[in-house]
């Protein structure tokens, strides 16, 4: 498993520099605001999980928390999105589960985000559990020393050694879908 990529479909740096052009276009005051986000990746208004998560993904990359993405905020979110390793890519999902950001994730961090992905991702994937159910097996699996949380070495450890879990805990619901859809729409 070790670094393999998940992406189906890698994104070349020709679509990343479209998207680079759009975020200029789009925002020529360099400043993008979630409303645009959401209108540069096509996410629609009258879908509530898309909505939640790509408003949980601006948050993680506005690191100087001013309600924006600069251009370097957003260059980097793309990158790690679209092109990161999967160490990387483990190492954020963590960060956005963990809201409280006291380094471990309890059972309610992880319910909340397993609720939007798993809404996200019945679009596309059949699965017969419930949220609650997939968060109780990750906790089954990846808590260790059963504690009720999930450290990080716990949740990185067990991303890696159990494909079900790795694609449970990271955060890929179809970016490049996106992505590739607001390409062909500019």
């Amino acid at each position: 498993m070790g670094q393999v990529e998940s992406h189906n479909e890698e994104m070349d740096l020709e679509q990343i520099q479209d998207l680079c052009m759009t975020f200029m276009k789009e925002c020529p005051s360099g400043a993008l605001h979630l409303h645009e986000l959401k209108r540069i990746f096509g996410v629609p208004a009258c879908c509530e999980e898309e909505t939640l998560y790509i408003e949980t993904v601006f948050h993680s990359f506005d690191t100087n928390r001013d309600n924006t993405l600069d251009f370097m905020e957003y260059t980097a979110a793309l990158h790690l999105i679209l092109r990161g390793n999967l160490e990387d890519r483990l190492k954020w999902s963590f960060k956005i589960y963990d809201k409280d950001g006291n380094g471990k994730l309890d059972r309610q961090e992880v319910k909340n985000l397993i609720r939007i992905i798993y809404k996200i991702k019945l679009h596309t994937t059949a699965i017969n559990m419930t949220p609650n159910e997939v968060c109780d097996r990750i906790f089954e699996l990846v808590d260790e020393n059963h504690d009720g949380q999930i450290s990080f070495t716990e949740f990185m450890e067990g991303a890696q050694k159990d494909e079900w879990v790795m694609n449970m805990l990271k955060l890929d619901v179809n970016a490049s879908g996106w992505v590739m859809r607001s390409l062909f729409e500019c």
